[in-house]
């Protein structure tokens, strides 16, 4: 009965809204300029807003943290004053149309401050415009190549039907994006660099040298293969024939002359 009395209360007061937000001092900042790839030409990175909430209302557990995406290059029509704010109203589709879009909703809890056991394990920043494709319904789509653009984030409470901001932070400090560059404005005919001199010189010389041992390695190999053969030279045994008589041979010759005298 208690629990169910709880309920009613707090649907009651979800019905009577908050009123005029609260303005905290938390700016939203894009990482260090060491930070490689921080901004592209359609994304951003951020750092996420950890401890901002943690001493504002803290009954209210129902209450998301969306990203305020404002593009400063159009009329924004965002305004959280006495004004109730449906996230489903302003995706990124309607970024020309109303100036400005919420997206990545994150319950209130994920941006509790953090111990220090778990802050080697907690990723710190957030990239505006990296979900492609669009799969969800407050799509982080990307952003307009060049475009310039700030965020801010805000706590609300989806339940209450008025007046459902709860505090905001203050905007960032305008983003601007890269721009691409046409192809055709690059000019080619650019000259060179000393540092690209003495690169290209000292291939060139490596160049050389590795074709001049090349040539002299294979010069070598075939003189090496000139000055040999695989046959044996023909023995000269001419002056190691012996002389052998024949026994048989002389003998007849006797025997005829024998016969001769007789």
């Amino acid at each position: 009965m208690k629990s169910l009395t709880h309920l009613v209360l707090l649907f009651a007061l979800c019905g009577l809204g908050y009123g005029v937000p609260r303005e905290l001092t938390y700016i939203p900042e894009v990482l260090q300029a060491t930070t490689s790839g921080r901004i592209t030409q359609t994304t951003a990175e951020l750092e996420q807003p950890f401890c901002v909430f943690d001493d504002v209302e803290a009954t209210c557990t129902f209450c998301e943290v969306w990203l305020v995406v404002d593009n400063i290059t159009t009329n924004s029509a965002f305004d959280v004053n006495n004004n109730h704010v449906n996230p489903s109203d302003f995706m990124s589709q309607n970024f020309q149309t109303n100036g400005f879009y919420l997206t990545v909703k994150t319950a209130r809890n994920k941006y509790q401050c953090l111990s220090t056991m778990s802050t080697n394990i907690i990723v710190y920043t957030l990239r505006v415009g990296n979900e492609v494709p669009c799969t969800t319904d407050n799509c982080n789509a990307p952003l307009p190549t060049g475009a310039t653009f700030r965020v801010r984030y805000i706590l609300l409470n989806p339940f209450v039907s008025t007046n459902n901001v709860f505090a905001v932070t203050q905007w960032s400090r305008n983003i601007k994006l890269l721009d691409a560059t046409d192809p055709n404005t690059i000019d080619t005919s650019a000259p060179r660099t000393g540092g690209m001199v003495v690169i290209t010189t000292i291939l060139v010389i490596l160049l050389f040298l590795l074709l001049a041992l090349f040539i002299a390695m294979l010069a070598m190999v075939c003189c090496r293969k000139s000055g040999t053969t695989n046959f044996h030279e023909p023995v000269n045994t001419f002056g190691s024939l012996r002389r052998y008589n024949t026994h048989s041979l002389q003998n007849k010759g006797n025997i005829i002359t024998s016969k001769g005298n007789i």
